[in-house]
């Protein structure tokens, strides 16, 4: 055997490493953003982008051409082989490249776990692979060549889910050392806690009423969208302090039991229930699924709770008819529209919507309240996201009439209807975290009620909707048609669908754009727009869900 198989065959292996390692790298930035859940993260790799990568066609083709020398040399036939393997992985070394991130890897302590063991698996297959080059039959020899070329992006998430196997023992022990901490802390300080849970609605009410209660309680609420047990626990850990004497608990699910889980940790004593919709509806299957994992919220309740509910769909009043059989206090909550009479305790109704916010009047009947109140967030959805609040301010003892007061100034919320304030020519409105049938309606109806030259939305359309989703998207694209001057479509899976419903509510193909990312999308913006033109930005969709573009080297 010649002097020169080993070191080639142990160059090519680190080379090959290496290679693997960087595409690792953007695996686990999926993986994370899937919640580190194996079945949908490996669903994700099954996409052409992924599987057939230009990297993979070309390790191929490279190691493909290198094999065919080494078979017609057949003295040089081994040496040939590890050559083969080293210039593949070094032709896919200069051709790597992926999308640029809009969500960075966040290298948090279970990151950096699984990284480490994925890493070594790695270096442990490619001594396998490099083993087998050595000692094993050219034919089988040139089979692994090929396949270490053309499964490399298929082997990396295989490492990942590996690892995650590998490493789910120590992070078991892990939560359960930080979930046994959270327990004593909330125990100890003994808050009030108030759980916020829904389709949507949640993270802006629980904004709200934290808004509102801050004036005469000193209020915690969990951070951005921290609304998962372990992001519970983390909130509980680092920011819970005696001080807080209402914790706002934001509580969310893809799963049945999830929310359970949270409040077995937290124990509220109110609970909202913000809305019942197709949100997730992908992951859970029913309507009755999603209402089922809502409730257990409810469940969770004392004997001298109270569940706060939004009735003004469906799902939500059959909801409340479940509460009232197993006899639990309840505050049904809804929107009147027009003159129509409503089956709720807390009713807004004469509601004015503009480019300003919104005024409303807000009926307790019950408690003898009836108020006029203004808010500057903008969309209808958060005049019922206002109504839940006050209502659970009054449920918690204290001033509603403080709490209307502070309503004339809160804080928009963030990504959600936020009107960007910015020197340049264009109005802009940020709705990039309303992801729901029903927020992205009430993200046109505001658009309309601006005052604008044009009126331009840039969105990629509604996903996680399971069976529904392609009618809710060109219902959306129906919608928009009979606001937007022109609409700029993000190319995703959702966009035939959405670009459907354009042409059908009337739009031209003219005034339709389909694009491959963010900066194509601001770039097109930018040649037809004009001074006092408005545009929404609406559903930023994870990294997931969007298409490879041409980017710089990952």
């Amino acid at each position: 055997m010649s002097p020169l198989i080993g070191p080639l065959v142990a160059l090519a292996a680190v080379v090959w490493v290496i290679l693997i390692f960087r595409i690792v790298l953007v695996a686990a930035r999926m993986f994370q953003i899937e919640e580190y859940e194996s079945i949908r993260f490996l669903r994700w790799g099954l996409t052409r982008e992924w599987l057939v990568h230009r990297t993979v066609w070309l390790g191929l083709l490279v190691g493909a051409v290198a094999l065919s020398v080494a078979a017609i040399l057949p003295a040089a036939r081994p040496v040939g082989i590890a050559i083969a393997w080293l210039v593949s992985a070094a032709a896919a070394q200069f051709t790597w490249r992926w999308t640029s991130p809009k969500r960075p890897l966040v290298m948090t302590a279970r990151m950096r776990r699984l990284l480490v063991a994925g890493g070594f698996l790695a270096v442990v297959l490619a001594a396998g692979l490099a083993l087998g080059i050595v000692a094993l039959h050219p034919v089988v020899s040139t089979i692994l060549v090929l396949i270490a070329a053309g499964l490399v992006t298929g082997l990396s998430e295989i490492l990942l889910v590996a690892a995650n196997v590998v490493t789910k023992p120590a992070e078991v022990r892990i939560q359960r050392h930080y979930l046994a901490l959270a327990s004593a802390r909330i125990k100890l300080i003994d808050p009030v806690v108030v759980a916020v849970v829904g389709s949507y609605g949640k993270t802006s009410t629980k904004h709200i009423l934290a808004q509102l209660l801050q004036p005469n309680v000193n209020t915690l609420p969990t951070r951005k969208s921290f609304n998962t047990l372990m992001g519970v626990t983390r909130v509980i850990n680092e920011d819970l302090t005696p001080e807080n004497r209402v914790f706002i608990v934001e509580m969310d699910a893809y799963a049945p039991g999830e929310i359970a889980a949270i409040t077995d940790l937290v124990h509220p004593r109110v609970a909202i229930i913000t809305a019942i919709g197709p949100q997730h509806m992908e992951r859970f299957g029913t309507m009755d699924r999603i209402a089922g994992a809502l409730y257990e919220v409810a469940a969770a309740l004392p004997a001298d709770g109270t569940l706060i509910l939004h009735t003004g769909d469906a799902p939500g009043a059959a909801l409340a008819m479940r509460a009232r059989a197993e006899r639990r206090h309840l505050i049904r909550y809804a929107l009147a529209e027009g003159a129509e009479a409503v089956d709720a305790d807390v009713v807004a109704s004469s509601i004015a919507i503009d480019s300003h916010g919104a005024t409303f009047r807000w009926r307790w009947a019950a408690g003898g309240m009836d108020r006029e109140v203004t808010i500057p967030l903008l969309g209808r959805h958060q005049v019922a996201n206002v109504s839940a609040a006050l209502a659970a301010v009054h449920t918690l003892g204290y001033s509603v009439d403080d709490a209307i007061a502070t309503a004339a100034s809160l804080d928009q919320v963030e990504h959600r209807l936020q009107l960007m304030v910015s020197a340049g020519p264009l109005t802009v409105i940020d709705d990039s975290y309303n992801a729901n049938p029903v927020g992205v309606h009430n993200g046109l109806e505001v658009l309309a009620a601006m005052r604008g030259a044009r009126k331009f939305l840039i969105t990629p359309g509604l996903v996680e909707l399971g069976s529904v989703e392609d009618e809710e998207n060109r219902r959306y694209g129906e919608h928009a048609a009979k606001v937007c001057d022109h609409v700029i479509v993000m190319s995703a899976k959702t966009s035939a669908a959405l670009c459907a419903g354009l042409r059908d509510g009337g739009m031209s193909d003219d005034r339709i754009h389909v694009v491959d990312s963010l900066d194509e999308a601001t770039r097109l913006l930018q040649t037809l727009s004009g001074p006092g033109d408005v545009v929404l930005f609406a559903n930023d969709l994870p990294d997931t869900y969007l298409p490879v573009a041409h980017a710089p080297r990952a």
